[in-house]
């Protein structure tokens, strides 16, 4: 949320490493794709890279698996689960988020695998509230992007179709003041 918010993005777009996923960036979003904890990794370094202690951010992210159709970067689906970006996201993920998200499972007993997702929120100590079709959570990015992998690692073990949706957002003007760890 800054003038110069392009030149901050291709910024963070360049430093993350992505060695460990297929990556395109257009129009509108930048998308990773390759092994879930990859993925992961890979998003979570894009998300902290761009972060500065004084400018709001909002990040929007969608994680699936299932998706019929969707071949492209089949490749870095290998087994390795690579994550070269973790140095970077224990050193720099160390401020204060907050985040609504939603999960989404298709084709199975649905409100008992999104309670087990919110359940694991809880135990990784992020506070879930909920509301109408969204969970909040607050801590710290690294935390969230930890418990995004034990929720994603859950559901990949657990179910062949979901699709879960977050917003996060740093440093908040809504927040008055009280933005920072």
């Amino acid at each position: 949320m800054k003038d110069d918010y392009a030149n901050t993005l291709l910024k963070s777009i360049n430093e993350t490493v992505t060695e460990a996923v297929w990556s395109q960036t257009d129009l509108f979003s930048t998308l990773y794709r390759g092994e879930q904890a990859s993925v992961v990794d890979a998003t979570a370094a894009l998300f902290i890279n761009t972060y500065e202690p004084t400018t709001h951010m909002v990040g929007e992210l969608t994680f699936s698996k299932g998706c019929p159709g969707d071949q492209e970067g089949d490749s870095y689906l290998n087994g390795s689960q690579a994550q070269p970006n973790q140095a970077l996201i224990r050193e720099k993920g160390d401020f204060l988020v907050h985040c609504k998200y939603s999960f989404y499972s298709f084709g199975q007993d649905y409100m008992e695998e999104i309670a087990h997702i919110v359940a694991l929120a809880q135990e990784m100590g992020l506070a879930p509230q909920s509301a109408h079709y969204v969970t909040f959570l607050t801590g710290t990015a690294q935390q969230l992007f930890a418990y995004f992998e034990a929720a994603l690692s859950y559901a990949h073990e657990h179910l062949p179709h979901y699709v879960l949706e977050a917003t996060i957002s740093v440093n908040s003007p809504s927040l008055g003041g009280t933005a920072h760890v």
